[in-house]
């Protein structure tokens, strides 16, 4: 019961899964012009590809939240715990997006899990260096796929992950090698000592 009062994760999480599906209601397949310093052009992207970020934010906060006295006990298993509540946490990301998608016949539902077990993977990999500013790498991603991630066509470039289809098999494999990476390196290094 210590671990879950520590983490915040009855009141942190709940609460980022709820603005993830009102936004998921909210923004289903709205886009939004940006624009794309490569073409030069505007840049439909799906806000959808914004939605995971809350989580993200919620998550990070959680797993920050420690108490290193208690933590730094052998016998606990706090990194194995973090982890199961990491993947709870994208998996219900998945589940609203699978759910929710059908619903509202959007297409950028489907693909709501995906993107969050890449970015959830991209900032378990930088928190292990960054700590608690590792929340940024996600925005920093978007913004590098917003401003670099398309060509002339309009088509996403491979590296992106974010704006391939719910069914896009590279995009798939690709978030779930960054979460699985992001999850080794979660359960390896111990977190970073805030100042």
């Amino acid at each position: 019961m210590w671990w879950v009062k520590a983490r915040r994760a009855q009141t942190l999480l709940p609460a980022a899964l709820a603005c993830l599906t009102a936004l998921v209601l909210l923004v289903q397949d709205t886009a939004s012009q940006f624009p794309s310093l490569r073409t030069g052009d505007d840049n439909p992207v799906m806000l959808m590809l914004l939605v995971p970020l809350p989580l993200c934010a919620a998550l990070l906060a959680s797993l920050e939240s420690r108490l290193p006295a208690a933590e730094d006990a052998p016998a606990r298993r706090v990194r194995l715990r973090d982890a199961g509540l990491t993947l709870a946490a994208v998996t219900a990301a998945t589940v609203i997006g699978v759910g929710v998608g059908p619903l509202l016949d959007s297409d950028a539902g489907p693909a709501l899990g995906r993107n969050t077990a890449f970015f959830v993977g991209l900032m378990l990999c930088t928190r292990a260096v960054a700590g608690q500013p590792a929340v940024m790498t996600p925005v920093l991603w978007f913004a590098a796929v917003v401003f670099f991630g398309s060509d002339r066509t309009g088509h996403p470039a491979p590296w992106t992950v974010l704006p391939h289809t719910a069914g896009n098999r590279a995009a798939a494999l690709t978030a779930l090698l960054t979460l699985t990476a992001g999850l080794i390196v979660q359960m390896s290094t111990r977190p970073r000592a805030t100042t």
